[in-house]
Parts: structure tokens; C-alpha cells; sequence
């Protein structure tokens, strides 16, 4: 489907005006983001070091991470869905 030159207008001056909103709403999401990210690559590690070695510590140890990081990527969706539902 081909847009008119009105049409694609229209979009281009949409996306020009709705971009950074979008990157405000990511910035405030992103720390949690990136803090889950982290936690969730430590109990990969953490469980793998437990594969090889048979720490039995570790094996908690790398739940508790994964855990962790799940519930912080859980925080950054529901913040970053609550900054869609402010629109100002």
C-alpha cells in the first residue's frame, strides 16, 4: 500500500512529536532494566560455575540472582507501562 505525500506528512510530523516521549518513557524504565539484565547474567554464571564445580551454595546462590532479576524486569515493565498510561 503506497501513502500519499499528505499522508506520509502526517506520520512523519507523528513520529516527530511522539519520539521523545517514547525516549523519556525508556529512560525511565532503563535503570531497572538494566540492573534485572545484570542480576539475571550473574545466576546464569553463578548456576554454571555450580554445573562444573558442585558448590552447593551456588546453586541458591544463582536462584536467589535469577529471582532477582526477574522481579527488577517486572518493575521496569510496570513502570515503563504507568509512564504510557500518564500522558501529559
Amino acid at each position: 500500500m503506497r501513502m500519499s505525500p499528505e499522508e506520509k506528512k502526517e506520520l512523519d510530523d507523528w513520529v516527530e512529536k511522539e519520539y521523545p516521549i517514547s525516549m523519556k518513557r525508556l529512560e525511565f524504565s532503563n535503570p531497572f532494566h538494566e540492573k534485572g539484565k545484570l542480576f539475571i547474567l550473574f545466576g546464569i554464571i553463578l548456576y554454571i560455575i555450580y554445573v562444573f564445580s558442585e558448590v552447593n551454595f551456588l546453586l541458591p546462590s544463582s536462584i536467589l540472582f535469577l529471582l532477582a532479576g526477574i522481579i527488577m524486569e517486572v518493575i521496569a515493565l510496570i513502570k515503563y507501562y504507568r509512564s504510557l498510561s500518564n500522558e501529559n
